[in-house]
């Protein structure tokens, strides 16, 4: 009997052993955390680019003509249309949602004006051969792919000029110098290439075209209506100066 109660006391000493050990003090198995998800920052504005394109130009003259230094007489609105090639180099530089950049571009072109006034008394062409700028741009990023922005700057014009007063000709190649100002809207289309559209006016100082015996001249004022569409290449990066800086 003694054995038989031991035994029954060793038994149930080991059944609460192994309740214990599979009741709520059990330690549970480990776990293994989740790795942190991760945020792939989009692509910086910030870089040097440049590109190439193609636009449309209106032609604007305000001519006048004086003769013994009298003006004999002026008409504005003298003008005309064409297309034009462009080159662009520059650089951007990316702060927050706002992009400030640098430019220099050179325009070539064959814009055409011809005037003939007082039944041939007096006839002029202008032709537009060339056009550079040097500029900035202020822009904001409406989306990390969209930058929308103003442009001003500095640029000179060259133009072959002839023209014809009651038989004497007066002809030469002038630069013109002035400003401009503009707006426009750059797109990132995949990974660095980007395009741009833009419309900008450009407004020249006035220069005389003088006969040779320096009794007659004829002075023109032009200004330049464009709009044009560029492809750029950028070498830029990715990372803190992306899209909402600080985040």
């Amino acid at each position: 009997m003694k054995k038989l109660i031991v035994g029954v006391a060793g038994a149930l000493a080991l059944m609460s052993s192994n309740a214990v050990a599979d009741g709520p003090y059990r330690r549970p198995p480990p776990t293994i955390a989740a790795p942190p998800p991760v945020y792939e920052a989009p692509p910086t504005w910030t870089g040097f680019y440049f590109g190439a394109g193609v636009g449309a130009g209106a032609v604007v003259h305000d001519v006048s003509v004086q003769d013994l230094g009298v003006n004999v007489f002026s008409f504005d609105g003298v003008g005309g249309q064409g297309i034009f090639g462009t080159v662009i180099v520059g650089w951007d530089w990316q702060m927050g949602n706002t992009v400030f950049g640098i430019f220099a571009d050179y325009d070539f072109s064959d814009i055409s004006t011809n005037l003939s006034l007082l039944g041939g008394l007096l006839n002029a062409s202008f032709d537009h051969s060339n056009s550079w700028a040097i500029g900035a741009r202020l822009g904001w990023l409406s989306s990390p792919a969209t930058l929308w922005y103003l442009t001003a700057g500095y640029t000179e014009a060259e133009f072959d000029s002839f023209a014809s007063f009651v038989g004497l000709g007066l002809s030469g190649e002038d630069r013109f110098s002035g400003y401009f100002v503009g707006a426009g809207v750059d797109t990132r289309l995949r990974d660095n290439w980007f395009l741009r559209l833009e419309y900008r006016f450009s407004q020249f100082d006035s220069e005389p075209f003088t006969s040779a015996d320096g009794l007659t001249s004829l002075d023109v004022e032009p200004s330049i209506h464009t709009a044009r569409v560029l492809l750029t290449y950028k070498f830029s990066g990715s990372g803190m100066a992306g899209w909402g800086l600080g985040r």
